[in-house]
């Protein structure tokens, strides 16, 4: 009987070790495989948008976001058929207009409530080199468009500058001078209109060595520093050529959380180098497309401008 009885018991211990064992596996398994859910995670944070140089491996985008990204383009001519270009830029993928009508008048306005259903942002569009010397003409549009805004339902998005001083006759006698003028001018405006956005067109070789408020760098670096948006006219007819020239703003910019638009030539009688012109729709859309993989997610791509943009060929 105590025979059995040994027997018995030393089977239920063996049935019991067992049953611990199998749990204790389990666990273990368990265990493991949350640490890979968990390694899998970390590992796909996403790697640093900073852009050192033009030949910087940055990764892809998706499809689906080139299609969402910033896709800007200038208006200039406020006479043009509003439904006729407001249905390009839709097929088109742009998301914002920077339309110039110093009036803000009735085709602005049926601008502004038409794109709202396309979720398409309007910006007000200007740009006279002699608000450098002079700005009263500019504060009077200014405070026409602080009244526009608070008496119209659909609202601008901000005010789009461009504003160029290498477009007077004496700016190479007197580079320093205008560069200074520029920085101090876009410093005014955000001192004066702090709750209005302001973009800035540049080109991309303000390098020029300024000091303003007794801090001496580039004058791209000033500029970047006091304005909400820069969009640098990095015409090149290549995606790669296109970096290159701005790669010095778009690090500066990127270092100090601002935010920069690099900007295609449709037209341009300067040289086959500087617009898409030549090569066509199909060829820029493309080229563009490669671009935005090679920059920031928050920095945009804007086309100069909506009526050239549209007759090129395809």
């Amino acid at each position: 009987m105590n025979i059995k009885i040994k027997k018995i018991l030393l089977f239920l211990n063996l049935i019991l070790a067992l049953a611990i064992f199998v749990s204790c596996a389990n666990k273990k398994s368990s265990s493991s495989n949350m640490s890979i859910i968990e390694s899998s995670n970390a590992s796909s944070t996403s790697p640093s948008s900073s852009i050192k140089d033009a030949s910087s491996n940055i990764p892809s985008n998706s499809e689906e976001t080139i299609k969402k990204s910033p896709l800007g383009t200038w208006w200039w001519n406020k006479n043009l058929d509003v439904d006729e270009y407001l249905e390009f830029a839709v097929n088109n993928d742009i998301t914002e207009i920077y339309f110039c009508d110093y009036s803000l008048g009735d085709n602005l306005k049926t601008l502004l409530q038409k794109a709202n259903n396309y979720d398409i942002n309007i910006y007000l569009l200007l740009g006279e080199k002699e608000w450098l010397n002079d700005r009263s003409d500019l504060d009077t549009i200014i405070n026409n468009y602080i009244s526009f805004q608070n008496n119209n339902e659909y609202k601008l998005s901000g005010i789009h500058l461009d504003v160029e001083p290498h477009q007077f006759s004496d700016f190479s006698d007197n580079r320093a001078t205008y560069l200074y003028k520029l920085i101090d001018f876009i410093k005014t405006n955000k001192e004066l209109y702090n709750d209005i956005s302001f973009d800035y067109d540049i080109p991309f070789w303000l390098d020029d060595e300024i000091e303003y408020n007794s801090i001496s760098k580039p004058t791209y670096k000033h500029i970047i520093d006091y304005a909400d948006r820069i969009f640098i006219m990095s015409y090149r007819d290549t995606a790669s050529a296109m970096l290159d020239v701005s790669i010095d703003e778009i690090n500066y910019a990127n270092d100090n959380n601002k935010i920069i638009y690099l900007s295609a030539e449709t037209y341009s009688e300067e040289g086959d180098h500087v617009s898409y012109l030549e090569e066509g729709k199909a060829y820029m859309i493309n080229e563009l497309k490669e671009l935005r993989k090679l920059i920031p997610d928050d920095f945009g791509i804007a086309i100069h401008n909506i009526k050239s943009f549209k007759e090129l060929k395809d």
